[in-house]
């Protein structure tokens, strides 16, 4: 045999290698697939029925997903010596055939996500494909795509993988926020048009004529979204589309700022890093006037130049001060994580090392609260109202499985976090004598103390059905998690450093995690009638302007954002008791504030009331949002009821115009 064939036998050889492994690999990621949703099938069915506490009914649901992950087990074992040169042979064959396509795989590449998004949104009538589980079919779409890839970007197929997932999952997000921008007049959300309204306040002498008090409530939220408000006459679905871009553009931003700590060296793991930070803050989410915090610290920390880096540092506190309060030291408790990731105690004193990152959250949390001292000076609001939050109750129940709440605050952050505690747990095992211990601990306690503070928020009456108060937590693990998987986590003692490879199959499962929570939110167009809702506007316009024929006022509880965008005009604003404020204060029983509301209704101040339709009725906890309700109902509610009566319903619209009693 001459030489030139025995190479050539040898690179065919490879090739084939190289076509099985890429096989096994695709076959190995769908069994992962199937998997998943197996898991997620008997985690739903658990505790709902009686074989052993499973629903019978719902384990036989998932008999497709038994028969195929057996179907991939047998493949896989056949893959490894008896079909072994069969499928690599056929592996090669589909390699060989799509490259002939050429740069047609880029469309090819395209289109599936493209196609899946369309059809989620126009909630199109396709039974088969409704009957599966959204997380098979986007993962078999991305393993569709990953196959694409590999032929145009010459990536091997796990770099295809990481790329394909991270690309299609920021598209789903982008996709999921396309319903939001609507010209709908009325109210998307329990509290949508609000915010625009509470934004406008920052304008309030060019748009309504007069200075009223700023909000108390996210005014950095308010900030941000008052931006549009600087081109006069902007209307409704221009608000919702800069809230869009800001949700999808801060977000984005804080990935990319990420990648200045983690520095990942090749352009396809920068990709999935910035990809999948994105989606993870999803997961909360992690509100856009919160991420600057974020931004800021991460644009500005330099472990070379700390007294540069309290600059940002100083500044990422006082926006916290005017932003949140359980995110008053947030931003010196960043520093001080990204000092002790990237800062080795060495020889140091315990003084000489720790004085920083123990002064810096202190210095932060100062800042903060001096911040929000001179907020609530200028913001013409009393004082006691920024405190608000310090006087709901709590309900630890919402920490737990229920009826109202699924699986729970503490069941839904531990999924979330899933991948990155193993993904810690592998990197420092066998691996922890590399750190001084009191490293390891201060990085610990930091996460323990953001946890705590988001199981609390997230108890407390009006705290919400997701992880939107675990925020601070889940932006801090993920960091550290990224920081270790990239081992940018600087060692005391380097010799301990052993070699270690990120497994693949966690890198799947750290960005499917994610995956789940955009495919459960992307919902269909929803289905408003905007014909009838600016019929409904028109005949309250009538009925406003005959009640005010002799003065008076008009009191918009709700869709007050009808006189900031002028869809009601001849109305004079009336600050007090919105329904966003209203609320926060029944949920806080602010008996000062309370008492006024009451008194005015008694006295009949208001000529009209602008409100939602009332709803009478006591819930209990097993519903979801019972409590928060119940506050509404007994503070709001009863109390309109017994002083004023219904005008006129617009109950399609959401809407309902009441009147003084006697009249």
């Amino acid at each position: 045999m001459s030489n030139i064939q025995r190479r050539d036998d040898l690179q065919l050889a490879a090739d084939l290698e190289s076509a099985l492994s890429a096989f096994r690999l695709f076959v190995g990621i769908s069994l992962a697939i199937n998997s998943f949703v197996i898991l997620l099938g008997l985690r739903a069915a658990y505790g709902i029925g009686t074989i052993l506490g499973f629903s019978g009914t719902m384990l036989v649901q998932l008999w497709p997903y038994y028969l195929i992950s057996l179907g991939l087990i047998l493949i896989l074992l056949l893959s490894l010596k008896i079909w072994r040169r069969g499928f690599a042979s056929f592996a090669k064959a589909i390699y060989k055939g799509l490259s002939a396509l050429g740069a047609l795989n880029y469309v090819l590449f395209a289109v599936p996500i493209v196609l899946y998004g369309a059809y989620r949104l126009a909630a199109l009538d396709l039974p088969f494909i409704a009957s599966i589980n959204p997380i098979w079919v986007f993962g078999h779409l991305g393993l569709l795509g990953a196959l694409f890839l590999t032929i145009t970007r010459q990536v091997t197929p796990p770099q295809s993988l990481l790329v394909t997932f991270s690309i299609y999952g920021m598209l789903l997000w982008v996709v999921r926020f396309i319903p939001d921008v609507r010209t709908y007049p009325l109210s998307l959300g329990w509290s949508e048009t609000s915010r625009y309204y509470y934004a406008s306040l920052f304008f309030s002498r060019q748009i309504y004529g007069k200075s009223v008090p700023l909000s108390s409530l996210h005014p950095t939220r308010y900030l941000m979204q008052a931006v549009p408000f600087l081109i006069k006459s902007l209307p409704l679905w221009a608000h919702r589309l800069w809230q869009v871009l800001l949700w999808l553009g801060v977000t984005l931003a804080a990935s990319l700022a990420l990648l200045l700590h983690v520095k990942p060296e090749k352009w396809w793991a920068k990709l999935g890093l910035v990809a999948w930070f994105f989606m993870f803050c999803f997961q909360g989410p992690v509100y856009y006037h919160l991420m600057v915090v974020i931004i800021l610290v991460l644009l500005g920390f330099n472990h070379q130049k700390l007294g540069r880096t309290l600059i940002f540092v100083g500044l990422a506190s006082l926006w916290a001060g005017i932003s949140r309060v359980n995110w008053f030291p947030v931003a010196g408790m960043l520093a001080a994580t990204l000092y002790v990731l990237k800062v080795p105690k060495g020889g140091k004193s315990f003084w000489r090392y720790w004085r920083w990152p123990i002064f810096v959250p202190i210095f932060s949390f100062l800042l903060a609260i001096l911040s929000q001292s001179i907020y609530a000076v200028i913001s013409g609001n009393p004082v006691e109202v920024f405190g608000s939050s310090f006087n709901s109750p709590l309900y630890s129940y919402r920490l737990f499985p229920n009826e109202a709440y699924g699986s729970g605050i503490l069941n839904m952050t531990l999924v979330a976090i899933f991948p990155l505690l193993v993904i810690v747990c592998w990197y420092l095992f066998k691996r922890r004598r590399a750190w001084d211990w009191l490293r390891l601990l201060a990085l610990l306690l930091i996460l323990l103390a953001l946890m705590v503070v988001g199981l609390i928020v997230s108890m407390k009456i009006g705290g919400g059905d997701n992880l939107h108060n675990m925020d601070a937590f889940l932006v801090f693990f993920a960091l550290i998690a990224a920081m270790m998987a990239f081992n940018r986590f600087e060692p005391d003692a380097p010799e301990h450093l052993k070699p270690w490879t990120l497994p693949q199959p966690l890198i799947v499962l750290a960005m499917l995690i994610p995956l789940v929570f955009v495919l459960d939110s992307l919902q269909p167009y929803p289905k408003l009638d905007h014909q009838r809702a600016w019929d409904d506007i028109d005949a309250m316009q009538a009925l406003i302007d005959e009640a005010l024929m002799d003065g008076g006022e008009v009191l918009f509880i709700q869709h007050r954002h009808l006189l900031t965008f002028d869809s009601i005009t001849g109305v004079d604003l009336v600050p007090e008791y919105e329904k966003v404020f209203l609320m926060e204060m029944a949920m806080s029983a602010n008996q000062p504030y309370l008492s006024q509301f009451w008194g005015d209704l008694k006295a009949h101040r208001f000529d009209l009331i602008i409100s939602e339709p009332l709803s009478i009725f006591m819930q209990t906890s097993e519903q979801v949002f019972g409590e928060e309700n119940n506050v509404w109902l007994l503070n709001v509610e009863q109390p309109l009821v017994n002083t004023y009566q219904p005008l006129q319903e617009f109950r399609e619209s959401g809407m309902i115009v009441l009147e003084p009693k006697g009249n």
